[in-house]
């Protein structure tokens, strides 16, 4: 059993951390690094005792576990459909008891950082007699990894049917699509769970970071919520990378010019962040700010697909820039130096689209 438990910790445990070092990281430094040390305890305390006695906010922290939790199914179901991973139908032969603990000592382990938080907020309630938090804390989590451990479990066992266990059904758009939405019908068809966790994901980053207050007319914590939004949506250019070398190489063949290209790129990224745009037109933001906004959170994305046109396409690497462009980018919007940064970024993303459009072989 203990070569089991070693095989699904280095196939999906490793992988998971490997792939959101950056984003744990920066979390991390968020909960402990920007408050005093001096003020860190009286800081936490306040939180946890916020979570016990608010059922709106202990709702909400569990809206956020639910979306580590996702994030972690979705890079499982993802990673089982790898032909490198097949091996892991082999996993389906064991008894359903031997299946079981090891899958969820894995799903244990990825869920560390929430769990260890967790346990200091049930101690805290049982301190403090909250036990009716604790409690729905305490069933919460229990409910989750045991669906969690199904959900996979589910997976691997349907491996040697061949066919794919799908969360949510795919969407199939009934009309034509034309050049700019071949990714979007992709992503709708095969990656519904994925989308629907980074959308969820973002609304809650705009959402939290709007709830700053301030005594005056504050763009930038908008910025700074869109932008951990952005940060999920990497995936999305990583697999739409794959999908132009998979299914898409004739459009390189094609007689469309090169700036025309580049606009049908930034079209399809404006449009798929249409839903985070409208959140922050309804929450009052001034629309030459809304426009300035749009521009810097479209040729966000845009340069990070014409980077990939560069080297080999790995997600590893291209998480690491991720988590790189990320950490320059909070510290202009800190500056109020965004709009440079949309310049530069459209400016770069053409550059470098241009460059290495037609000159790219996939090595990975």
């Amino acid at each position: 059993m203990g070569a089991v438990v070693r095989v699904l910790n280095k196939v999906l445990v490793k992988k998971f951390y490997e792939r959101n070092v950056g984003l744990l990281f920066f979390v991390f430094f968020l909960m402990f690094g920007v408050v005093e040390s001096n003020q860190l305890i009286n800081y936490h305390r306040s939180l946890i005792y916020g979570i016990l006695t608010s059922p709106v906010f202990l709702a909400g922290v569990m809206g956020v576990w639910l979306l580590y939790s996702g994030k972690y199914l979705q890079l499982v179901l993802s990673e089982l459909a790898e032909p490198h991973n097949q091996f892991l139908k082999d996993y389906s032969r064991l008894t359903k008891r031997q299946q079981f603990w090891p899958m969820l000592l894995s799903i244990v382990m990825v869920d560390q950082p929430v769990l260890l938080y967790s346990i200091f907020i049930v101690g805290v309630g049982a301190f403090s007699q909250q036990y009716v938090a604790v409690f729905f804390i305490l069933v919460f989590h229990s409910v989750k990894l045991m669906t969690c451990t199904w959900i996979v479990l589910s997976r691997i066992n349907s491996l040697h049917e061949r066919r794919a266990t799908k969360l949510l059904p795919a969407i199939q758009w009934p009309w034509r699509r034309y050049f700019p939405f071949f990714y979007l019908g992709h992503f709708t068809n095969h990656l519904p769970l994925a989308l629907l966790f980074t959308k969820i994901f973002s609304f809650f980053a705009i959402i939290g970071f709007m709830q700053i207050t301030t005594d005056h007319y504050e763009i930038r914590t908008a910025l700074m919520g869109l932008l951990f939004g952005l940060m999920a949506h990497s995936v999305f250019i990583f697999e739409s990378r794959r999908l132009e070398e998979t299914y898409l190489t004739f459009v390189r063949g094609l007689p469309i010019s090169m700036i025309k290209r580049f606009l049908f790129l930034g079209l399809f990224y404006g449009v798929l962040l249409i839903p985070e745009l409208v959140l922050l037109a309804i929450n009052h933001i001034v629309w030459f700010d809304l426009l300035i906004i749009t521009l810097f959170a479209v040729f966000y994305l845009v340069y990070q697909h014409t980077r990939l046109f560069r080297g080999s396409l790995t997600i590893d690497a291209h998480t690491t820039f991720t988590f790189g462009l990320f950490l320059i980018s909070f510290m202009l919007v800190l500056f109020k130096l965004y709009w440079l940064e949309a310049i530069a970024l459209s400016a770069l993303g053409f550059y470098q689209y241009k460059r290495d459009y037609y000159n790219f072989e996939a090595t990975a």
